[in-house]
């Protein structure tokens, strides 16, 4: 059956164009077969689809930002993976930022959490990234069991998107089994319960069911302890907090920033979670951001300014003393100092394990009071022991990657 499907695919690489009105074979087996020598499992995906797989996979193609590899490691199958669907997964990040006094400001070692805890990643092909088409030859030649690909990641778009519906079609045609999950911009509504269904899903192709029902269940009782300890704020006393992106393209093409609107998983967790508010109003950034220029970012006058990743990473030191930000610094938030650092999460499109983590900084950086108890840069420490079954000292490295020692220095 296999070298029946290389055959097809080395005539489907020949071809210069694509056209999926082809009679190609389809993706199944017959359930003939499957009763008489037990070697494949359907699984029905996040698309509807009954996919053949085999029964034990031992060779997995990842396009998900490091979503199913952290899932993967954490059920100890992190070394069937064989290739990869993002840069980010694999680099090593670093920046310098220099003050208005000349003084440097470095950060060296930034990690995907998954690139620290299972580092031979770094050394696996390629097949496809943000911003590239997918080479199907040199996912030909991994020959892997199958491919699980996570729609609404910075490598393909949701599910509707036409790149990731002609991949999808391309490889249900040429049979390689192709499992999708369909991460949080897939839809119209944020909410935590789909996240849930892809970590078990995962599980689901490894027999680890109850494993993964664990994992998804530990990282939603985080984020309902922190919205129980949040829901009781008065609509008065509701901080307005801006995710404010500061990235060095938006500069270069004349904006300040930007954000994300009130339909993206971020506007989520703030209003949900935290119990804030998110001070942008409309709706946009599900799969990218708003941009926002400094007039603009005046007149939201945000209480507390949150700074994801956003092509690189950017400390509230960058913001306060960066010479290009003077524009910014005369911003209330800024100068009383409500200023908060998210997670290094590269290719962070449609969120992975550590989301507990951002919505935590938020919670507390808006609701200090209701947070005395919880030292974040230990807590923190407690989640990546349990998220991803390590030890402490691991867990302090890895807080390292994600350049979050700012909050052991803080005492936040």
């Amino acid at each position: 059956m296999y070298v029946k499907k290389q055959i097809i695919l080395l005539f489907f690489l020949s071809l210069v164009t694509i056209s999926c009105k082809h009679d190609w074979p389809e993706n199944s087996v017959s359930a003939h077969e499957k009763e008489k020598n037990n070697k494949v499992q359907f699984i029905t995906d996040m698309r509807g689809e009954e996919v053949a797989v085999p029964q034990n996979i031992n060779r997995v193609v990842t396009i998900s930002d490091g979503f199913v590899a952290s899932v993967m490691f954490f059920l100890g199958e992190e070394k069937k993976i064989v290739g990869l669907g993002s840069r980010c997964v694999q680099n090593n990040f670093s920046y310098d930022y220099t003050s208005a006094e000349g003084n440097t400001l470095r950060y060296k070692n930034g990690m995907n959490p998954i690139r620290f805890l299972h580092p031979e990643l770094k050394e696996l092909p390629l097949i496809a990234a943000s911003n590239l088409a997918l080479n199907y030859e040199t996912l030909a030649s991994l020959r892997p069991d199958v491919v699980i690909l996570r729609a609404g990641s910075c490598t393909f778009g949701g599910l509707e998107d036409e790149n990731t519906q002609k991949t999808i079609r391309t490889m249900d045609a040429i049979g390689i089994p192709l499992i999708v999950l369909k991460g949080p911009p897939c839809y119209d509504q944020p909410t935590l319960s789909f996240i849930t269904e892809e970590i078990q899903l995962v599980g689901k192709l490894f027999h680890k069911e109850e494993e993964t029902r664990q994992l998804a269940s530990f990282l939603e009782e985080q984020a309902l302890e922190i919205q129980e300890r949040t829901k009781n704020i008065p609509e008065e006393e509701k901080k307005r907090m801006l995710l404010l992106g500061l990235s060095p393209r938006i500069r270069a093409s004349g904006g300040a920033g930007n954000t994300k609107g009130n339909d993206t998983i971020e506007s989520f967790f703030i209003e949900s979670f935290a119990n804030a508010e998110n001070v942008y109003e409309g709706i946009g950034g599900r799969a990218g951001y708003v941009v926002l220029s400094a007039e603009q970012i005046y007149a939201l006058d945000p209480d507390i300014v949150l700074l994801p990743t956003s092509s690189g990473y950017h400390p509230a030191s960058e913001l306060y003393l960066a010479p290009y930000f003077k524009n910014l610094q005369a911003l209330r938030a800024v100068k009383e100092r409500e200023v908060y650092a998210l997670p290094w999460t590269p290719c962070n499109c449609a969120k992975r394990l550590e989301y507990p983590i951002e919505m935590m900084i938020m919670a507390k950086a808006a609701n200090p009071d209701h947070f005395q108890d919880i030292k974040v840069h230990k807590w923190v420490l407690d989640f990546y022991q349990q998220a991803y079954g390590i030890d402490k000292p691991m867990a302090e490295q890895l807080r390292a990657v994600q350049w979050l020692d700012w909050m052991v220095d803080h005492d936040f």
